[in-house]
């Protein structure tokens, strides 16, 4: 559905997802770029998306190596912590 119809049928979008368990893909310029979906199947790839990176994680500690604390890693990102 193309984003211009999308918003303005927004509310019925969203209570389709919710009762009827439609996944409602929005478009612009006809390509995809995002999904109103039931919070089942979101909740369900942000469990999947946890369960590969703790697959990932373990599988670099089982390697080996040198650790590198959090902070060192943000720092090279150029993300700023706040000490709070």
């Amino acid at each position: 559905m193309p984003a211009s119809e999308a918003r303005a049928a927004f509310a019925d979008l969203i209570g389709r997802a919710q009762h009827a368990g439609a996944t409602t893909y929005i478009t612009n310029h006809g390509r995809r770029v995002a999904a109103i979906v039931p919070v089942e199947a979101a909740e369900a790839l942000e469990r999947l998306e946890d369960e590969a990176l703790t697959k990932a994680a373990l599988a670099a500690l089982a390697e080996g190596g040198d650790r590198v604390a959090h902070e060192e890693i943000l720092a090279e990102l150029g993300i700023s912590v706040d000490a709070e």
